[in-house]
């Protein structure tokens, strides 16, 4: 298991999965599970949370897609922070218009995206 630490704040990667028209990567921080999916992006289009597009290997381009937290064994798909504080924000994730809120590292988005690119081996364009 690969681990990641940023901000004092331990990731534990459990599966990267590339070579796909979808790859994501699905890991822990803290007891959460979480998963985020990048998608083939079209003529530079960026997603509605990230405006990075990122090369794979193949030369594909991708775009990060959707970031779950798994929550009583559903995947919850991220909204967006809800307020702010000096370590953690409160976020918003739904599934089927139910709504969770819970808090996460700050930037969590960001972080994830990062650690998600390394994992499977994207480069920033």
């Amino acid at each position: 298991m690969k681990n990641y630490t940023v901000d004092h704040q331990n990731y534990h990667i459990f599966k990267a999965e590339s070579g796909t028209d979808s790859p994501f990567v699905h890991f822990q921080w803290g007891k959460f599970d979480f998963r985020m999916t990048f998608s083939i992006s079209e003529n530079n289009e960026s997603q509605i949370n990230s405006k990075k597009i990122f090369f794979s290997q193949d030369g594909s381009k991708y775009a990060a897609d959707k970031f779950e937290v798994l929550y009583h064994n559903e995947w919850y798909e991220f909204v967006k922070p809800t307020a702010h504080g000096m370590q953690f924000e409160e976020t918003l994730w739904r599934l089927d218009g139910k709504d969770y809120y819970a808090e996460f590292p700050r930037n969590l988005w960001n972080v994830t995206e990062g650690i998600c690119v390394q994992e499977l081996e994207l480069t920033e364009i």
